[in-house]
């Protein structure tokens, strides 16, 4: 394979969550008593709160209430939502395939530190991974670029070797601001014209690994 190394996003890409988020979300923004449409957040998601907060208030609100409504929000999350996430079908025996090849793996999230580890063993992925990412390793979440070169780093591929895995156009961005080329996946939600600059358009993950060998065509050159 002259592909070596790919990093993974979760949400959305790995775990159907994100609809779940979006629902925690406009919940935690409701506690105060701001009101956000469902498809308004839900096409935030793919960003960390530190975007998401000051993206959907304005300078008032900010002051009055934006980093509570950040930890709110992520109180509730592992209180009410966390554990009703599930992964997408299948997605260890993906990556095994992937394994086989010879393909070093990576978890590239902006996550919290403890949810990245309990969707590590949600996915039951931990001993396939060569390395792993999580708010703690960036200053900003994606469409920063910065968890993706973390993840590289931790996964110790070459650049010009390497894939990153996404379901939203913030990774597609961040992935590109680092230069490294993005297999979308449609599992997580966002529309076909919204993942178009991604250059590769899969249904899901499983579908990514049946056409690995078209995959591996790209990292030829």
């Amino acid at each position: 394979m002259h592909l070596k190394g790919i990093l993974l996003d979760i949400d959305g890409t790995l775990i159907d969550s994100n609809d779940i988020h979006t629902r925690c979300w406009v919940e935690a923004f409701e506690h105060f008593d701001k009101k956000i449409a469902f498809d308004v957040m839900r096409h935030q998601m793919g960003k960390g709160g530190d975007l998401i907060v000051p993206d959907l208030l304005n300078a008032r609100e900010m002051r009055s209430f934006g980093e509570k409504l950040n930890k709110y929000r992520g109180e509730l999350f592992k209180k009410k939502y966390m554990h009703t996430v599930k992964p997408f079908p299948r997605i260890r025996e993906q990556l095994e395939t992937l394994r086989t090849r010879g393909i070093k793996l990576a978890l590239a999230s902006s996550a919290n530190p403890d949810e990245v580890e309990y969707y590590t063993g949600l996915l039951a992925i931990g001993d396939l991974l060569g390395g792993s990412t999580s708010k703690e390793d960036a200053k900003f979440s994606k469409p920063s670029p910065e968890i993706f070169e973390a993840a590289l780093e931790a996964l110790g591929t070459d650049a010009g070797r390497t894939l990153v895995v996404g379901d939203t156009p913030y990774d597609i961005l961040a992935a590109h601001r680092a230069a490294l080329p993005v297999a979308a996946v449609m599992c997580g939600g966002f529309e076909r014209e919204l993942l178009s600059k991604a250059e590769f358009l899969f249904a899901n993950v499983e579908e990514m690994v049946r056409e690995i060998d078209v995959v591996d065509e790209y990292f030829k050159k």
